[in-house]
């Protein structure tokens, strides 16, 4: 045993823990197994990368800050040539807007002259009807600035609370429409509550309801629910743009979470809204309408707006892709298509006839908070 238990070189005198289980011949195997490591290779040594300097990082530094300054560079430029690109597209839109409407010029040309020592005679001018160059008025206006609390809490539950619109829908439903008045002083009396709620609420709702391809009927539901806020303001003229033919306007601003689009059910933006009264003389009248509606209000429409004789106040929604809706405030409206109009809003109507004209003159969206917090 003193023999077979001598150790050799290379090799091994542990015994495993399992030699136990094993017989002789077995251990004496495992003892005089050698090693089955084989020695490394000799080779070329090798190198560890350098350590930059210094000298070297700081140079590095400064190429980077360098690239990032005009990156910052080439990034603003873009920016003031795309808000460059959409003023100019905006200014097109207003001028054929405005051309559809019946108006030979905009107001608010005279702004692109330098020059405020112009003669009046010099610049241009709008023609028209009172109504029209209303619109024309405002369809040149720049979009007006806005303060925090729309931009960023718009229609949200700390400006609307648990308003939702229900009470409002209820005195649609029972009362109708408010019509048209006129105060003493000769401006034209508007209930804020009503006109926010068919902005707000009302109108996306129907502008949603009527594009959609499911429903077939003509004779659709009403959902005018929703969270909406707004006020009025009446927007003055200078004098030089009054001597142009530029006339002063009432504009609605409203808040609202209601979207026209199917894709796009809750979703907060801020609305402008243009309200005109229709010149009710017949020469101004049908010029006034023809701008409104090119092809007029169809015998269907009209016998539409007919059929309530317990609504005599009733509104003709314009919701876009050349589709009209005849509204007694009730819950149901009656939809119409192929009816062209350039600009998407509501028409009053009393006694057979449009008095007055809601019209929409911007859509912006409003700050999502959600969108600050990291995902």
């Amino acid at each position: 045993m003193a023999a077979q238990q001598r150790r050799r070189p290379g090799q091994t005198t542990h015994i495993p823990r399992f030699a136990c289980f094993l017989d002789s011949v077995t251990v004496g195997r495992i003892r005089s197994a050698p090693y089955r490591f084989a020695p490394m290779p000799e080779g070329p040594l090798v190198r560890l990368p350098s350590i930059p300097s210094r000298d070297d990082l700081t140079a590095q530094a400064r190429s980077l800050a360098g690239q990032a300054v005009s990156g910052a560079a080439k990034a603003a430029d873009t920016v003031s040539q795309a808000a460059a690109d959409t003023s100019r597209a905006a200014a097109r839109t207003a001028a054929q807007t405005s051309q559809r409407l019946g108006v030979d010029r905009l107001p608010g040309l005279l702004r692109l002259t330098p020059d405020d020592q112009t003669p009046v005679d010099a610049g241009p001018r709008i023609t028209g009807t009172p109504f029209a160059r209303t619109l024309a008025t405002a369809f040149a206006a720049r979009p007006h600035a806005r303060g925090a609390g729309s931009y960023l809490m718009g229609a949200g539950f700390m400006r609307t609370g648990f308003r939702r619109g229900g009470r409002e829908r209820k005195q649609l439903k029972s009362n109708g429409f408010s019509p048209e008045a006129t105060s003493a002083a000769g401006m034209p009396e508007l209930n804020v509550t009503e006109l926010i709620h068919v902005h707000g609420r009302r109108l996306p709702n129907l502008m949603r309801n009527a594009s959609s391809r499911i429903i077939k009927r003509d004779n659709r539901s009403v959902i005018d629910l929703g969270s909406a806020t707004g006020s009025l303001h009446w927007i003055n003229v200078s004098e030089q743009d009054q001597a142009r033919g530029a006339m002063g306007w009432t504009r609605l601003c409203v808040d609202t979470d209601q979207r026209e689009r199917l894709s796009v059910l809750l979703e907060d933006h801020h609305l402008d809204v243009i309200i005109a009264s229709v010149g009710q003389e017949p020469g101004e009248y049908a010029a006034d309408m023809a701008g409104l509606l090119p092809q007029g209000i169809p015998a269907e429409a009209w016998q539409a707006l007919t059929a309530y004789p317990a609504r005599p106040v009733m509104r003709l929604h314009l919701l876009g892709q050349d589709r009209i809706g005849v509204d007694a405030g009730g819950d149901t409206y009656r939809l119409f298509r192929n009816v062209p109009h350039a600009v998407r809003g509501s028409l009053l109507i009393m006694g057979n006839r449009v008095r007055r004209a809601e019209l929409w003159l911007a859509d912006r969206d409003n700050v999502d908070i959600l969108d600050w917090i990291p995902a």
